[in-house]
């Protein structure tokens, strides 16, 4: 419940924060669009407007930094290089552009007052809950964005999202349709199933030395220990160059004063709190009754305030602080829905205030401490401020050297001294690394190990290109010393390649018997099987059982029940399906109706989003550069 409470206040700040922050990122690459209107350097064109190469490496760059956020940087930068994926995001970019024409054809406008009022109403330009042009100035700044430009970039979001409303609300779900859909998704059946795996027919199979040796002979590639190599190699990053540069006390001194704001510490109040529930739809009885236990509640904790935790403990309908005896921990404005928080910052310590109403229902309010507004000083900040410089610095420094690296690299490509010195880096040592194999860190970008195993570097004794693992991160390999591909001799792999074969044969044989006793059970005859009890699944609560068996199991038709099915297994073998009876899905109510049609809402909408999309792709002339997603090197 504490999770719902804020996250009902803060649903309109998430939805503003997301625009503000990645503007360009769902919109991917306006602000490129905006300064390049026509780009000669254009790898697309939607109708009379252009995607140019500038706004594409952009989108390909935030989506590989999401991609880090998702799994973790350690991921491998080449993927990005991958046509597929880069096909898919050049398709977004130009399905944008659709959809912006598209809604300037239905007439959607955002004016200048509803624009400025979006920007003035966003918490974060706020200073003391007014506009501030100084915090605006340095967010824009901070994104490398001017103001025309984002506000451009917003106004064009709005739009969609505008535009994206109109066409979902028109999105109507027939009751029947609702119903239909959760019959099907909460319809149990009664089933009990065998498996038939290939271990029970291993006994029976025979693999021959000749069957061993033609599988040998057919797949020496999969029996091959590829080339192997061990590298030196430089790495040039803003990571590495950060320990190399210093900021001057100046510096931190001047960014500190221009950004005081940021170094203060907002106040803050700890609160406990006694919920009674009363929705917003609730009736006057049952909003009374609950308004009278809160009323009781608030006169026993103002009698004794020693008592709120465990009247809290016993009494309040917020699971998830009541076994804390309501404890709430601190938060700061913005956290809470407007009524609770105004309740709290009007309270000082061990003040207890209530009942307050909420969308949710009745607070007691004890407020048990407050951390008044503190802001950092030079001194405290100043570790802060210099790590934040050094970055920036670094940055900057990766730039200028980046072409030099690359230069030196290429144009002393008999050693890596030059590189190195450049960067002032040292030169590392690999450990053996496989060709087409991941290796270890920085091996593990496939780029990289190309480069490693390319003519220039294996037999020519070249330095590699300096090779973009990731964003602000360039490499130059040299090859050390390398050992050719092998086979590996027969001896070494022939129990591996018998164990293979037997099992696949043995596959081959569960499968046959499985479909005989289901050909058996099917004509009515008996079948020596131990079914064990019956289990109710569906498709929301599988019961721990395989997707297909699920799948096969809710496919025979009721009518025909009892019945008899079966499925292959994807990893071997048979499975027999005994299914006895439905269970019908219990009765629907109001919230179960309302959750399941906004699903199928939201199915429809997208529907109509992608047919507002191809219907404007089939009016729009949209072509590609035939190189276009192609990686181009740095």
């Amino acid at each position: 419940m504490l999770e719902t409470i804020r996250q009902a206040a803060q649903t309109w700040l998430a939805k503003v924060i997301l625009i503000l922050i990645s503007v360009p990122f769902a919109l991917w690459g306006i602000e490129s669009y905006v300064r390049n209107p026509t780009g000669k350097d254009a790898i697309a064109t939607v109708g009379t407007e252009s995607i140019s190469s500038a706004e594409f490496n952009e989108a390909v760059r935030r989506q590989l930094d999401q991609f880090k956020q998702q799994f973790g940087a350690q991921i491998d930068a080449s993927i990005m290089d991958n046509p597929e994926m880069r096909k898919s995001i050049l398709d977004q970019l130009i399905d944008q552009r659709l959809f912006a024409t598209a809604s300037q054809q239905a007439g959607v406008k955002v004016s200048d007052t509803a624009l400025r009022d979006r920007i003035a109403n966003e918490p974060s330009f706020q200073d003391n809950g007014k506009f501030s042009q100084a915090r605006y100035a340095t967010y824009l700044q901070a994104s490398g964005n001017s103001a025309l430009s984002f506000e451009n970039a917003l106004r064009k979001d709005l739009e969609r999202q505008q535009f994206a409303g109109s066409i979902a609300n028109t999105g109507i779900v027939a009751k029947t349709s609702v119903e239909g859909f959760i019959k099907a998704s909460e319809q149990a059946r009664e089933i009990a199933m065998v498996n038939i795996t290939p271990e029970q027919f291993s006994d029976k199979v025979k693999i021959t030395p000749e069957q061993v040796k033609a599988d040998y002979e057919q797949n020496k590639a999969a029996y091959t220990i590829p080339e192997m190599a061990r590298a030196e190699y430089v790495e040039l990053s803003a990571e590495a160059l950060t320990p190399t540069v210093t900021v001057p006390p100046e510096e931190i001194k001047t960014f500190y004063e221009a950004n005081a704001a940021r170094f203060v510490q907002k106040e803050e109040r700890k609160a406990s709190h006694i919920l009674i529930n009363a929705a917003k739809d609730a009736k006057d009885d049952a909003k009374a009754a609950a308004k009278a236990k809160a009323d009781d509640l608030y006169a026993q904790v103002k009698k004794n305030p020693k008592a709120f935790a465990d009247l809290a403990k016993k009494n309040s309908q917020d699971t998830g602080s009541a076994a804390n005896g309501g404890d709430l921990g601190f938060f700061g404005k913005g956290m809470m829905v407007k009524p609770f928080e105004e309740a709290a910052f009007k309270a000082g310590k061990g003040d207890i205030v209530g009942p307050v109403l909420s969308d949710f229902g009745y607070h007691v309010i004890m407020v048990t401490d407050v951390r008044p507004e503190k802001g950092k000083s030079l001194a405290e900040a100043t570790p802060e401020i210099d790590g934040e410089l050094k970055k920036q610095k670094a940055q900057r420094k990766f730039t200028e050297l980046a072409e030099k690296f690359a230069t030196a690299a290429y144009e002393q490509s008999a050693s890596l001294k030059a590189a190195a010195e450049v960067a002032g880096l040292p030169v590392k040592q690999s450990p053996w690394v496989s060709k087409g194999q991941t290796g270890v860190p920085p091996f593990t970008n496939q780029k990289l190990l190309t480069a490693l195993f390319s003519d220039e570097v294996m037999k020519n004794k070249r330095n590699s290109e300096a090779v973009e693992t990731a964003p602000n991160n360039l490499i130059v390999a040299r090859m050390l010393e390398s050992k050719p591909a092998t086979v590996r001799p027969l001896p070494e792999v022939e129990k591996a390649i018998s164990a293979k074969l037997s099992r696949a044969e043995a596959g081959k044989l569960a499968k046959a018997d499985g479909e005989a006793k289901l050909a058996a059970l099917k004509a009515g005859k008996p079948v020596d099987l131990k079914w064990p009890a019956l289990l109710a699944v569906s498709r929301t609560n599988p019961g721990g059982l395989p997707p297909p068996v699920i799948e096969t199991a809710m496919k025979i038709e009721a009518k025909t029940l009892p019945a008899f099915a079966g499925t292959e297994n994807p990893g071997g073998g048979y499975s027999l399906i005994q299914v006895a009876k439905v269970i019908e899905a219990p009765a629907t109510d109001e919230n179960k109706v309302k959750a399941a049609r906004n699903r199928l809402a939201q199915t429809l909408a997208q529907q109509e989003m992608m047919g507002v999309l191809s219907l404007a792709r089939a009016q729009t002339t949209v072509s590609i550069t035939k190189d276009a997603l192609e990686k181009k090197d740095k």
